[in-house]
């Protein structure tokens, strides 16, 4: 008997007394033995998909649903396929857009009295303007709600958490070696090695930056900023953090700062020269998705949330983009690119109450000082 044939036939087995999960989707099937994973990861799966009879009802009326996110347009057909085969009835409209200004110009198209999508995700730091705005609905009603760790969730139901990413860096294993890979934050500052140009930055502290001054206090954070730009003196990069990881993969530079982990794994894959580090702590930001309070299609949008955070969407989350589950029961090895680097590590998960505080202010002053200012190396 096949992998391929033993996962089917066990999955079906799980989820036979539901009609809706009585069988599972091919693109799960393929997920799963692509990744060579045991069919035992999915037990669970049909209590997690047993919502109300009325979201289905609802969501037969409504038709479709939108959404906003960063995937690439491949990568959401990819994720969603599972969902489609499930939801047939329900029509998944897609807007791709840049994390930059997107979910700001969602809440203010909201305010001006027009709902430009349903659901939104990788909010950011636009996050505590829409709690601001009361813009978001409660999602606790979702089955799949408590399969989320209470730090990777609101309170108040308003966001879950649909990936974990970490923001390390990317490195060229041409131009580097393991022995000059910084073991803590204050050996990247203090080693002569990544001095001169050889880091990349791009414009985006609050994504690895702030949890770090939030951990270490106000003193390290303005010393350690202050070391990184005058001694290190980093490239100081327009290119956003999937760009600038690729441009290390080409070897333009030893290492990018920070990189998504993901992003790296790719270009691993294609057998570039890329690999991944991560000095102690590990920066860990949550990709969220949420709901508008006015969405026009609010079951077919719930449908889709309980959807994202089930143990199935976040197999083939991880099966299509190398995306680290939030699920629970998945907070494996397998599931983590770049485990070496991560595991065993003091992570520093950003609070989203410190893009609000007077230290993010703090921080957001010195950075912008210095990265305005001549400071750093020069880019090409």
């Amino acid at each position: 008997m096949t992998k391929t044939f033993t996962v089917a036939v066990v999955a079906m087995g799980l989820f036979a007394g539901n009609a809706i999960a009585a069988e599972l989707p091919k693109a799960t099937q393929k997920a799963m033995s692509d990744l060579k994973l045991d069919a035992s990861l999915l037990a669970g799966l049909d209590a997690e998909l047993d919502v109300p009879k009325a979201w289905i009802d609802g969501a037969r009326q409504e038709k479709d649903v939108t959404i906003s996110g960063t995937w690439e347009p491949r990568e959401f057909r990819e994720l969603t396929a599972p969902f489609r085969e499930r939801y047939p009835f329900v029509n998944l409209k897609y807007d791709r857009a840049g994390t930059a200004g997107r979910g700001m110009q969602i809440l203010m198209a909201l305010q001006e009295g027009r709902v430009l999508v349903d659901v939104v995700t990788a909010i950011a730091d636009a996050m505590p303007h829409y709690n601001s705005a009361k813009a978001l609905a409660d999602l606790r009603d979702l089955p799949t709600f408590k399969n989320i760790a209470t730090e990777y969730a609101a309170a108040d139901g308003t966001y879950l958490s649909h990936k974990l990413s970490y923001r390390c860096m990317s490195y060229n294993t041409d131009l580097v070696k393991q022995s000059d890979l910084p073991k803590t934050w204050d050996d990247l500052v203090t080693n002569p090695f990544w001095r001169g140009g050889k880091l990349a930055l791009t414009n985006n502290p609050s994504s690895w930056l702030l949890g770090l001054w939030g951990q270490f206090g106000e003193k390290w954070g303005e010393d350690f900023t202050k070391a990184l730009f005058e001694q290190v003196r980093p490239q100081k990069r327009k290119e956003g953090l999937t760009a600038l990881t690729a441009l290390a993969a080409a070897g333009d530079f030893a290492a990018s700062l920070p990189s998504p982990e993901w992003v790296a794994k790719r270009y691993e894959a294609k057998k570039a020269p890329i690999s991944y580090h991560c000095p102690e702590p590990v920066p860990v930001t949550l990709s969220q998705i949420a709901m508008l309070q006015k969405a026009a299609h609010p079951n077919a949008s719930r449908l889709f949330i309980n959807w994202m955070v089930s143990r199935e969407a976040q197999i083939v989350q991880y099966a299509a983009s190398f995306a680290v589950p939030v699920h629970k029961d998945l907070q494996l090895p397998q599931f983590v690119p770049f485990q070496n680097t991560i595991a065993g590590k003091k992570l520093s998960v950003r609070d989203d109450a410190l893009l609000t505080s007077d230290l993010n202010t703090k921080m957001g002053e010195q950075w912008d000082r210095y990265w305005n200012t001549g400071a750093g190396a020069k880019a090409p």
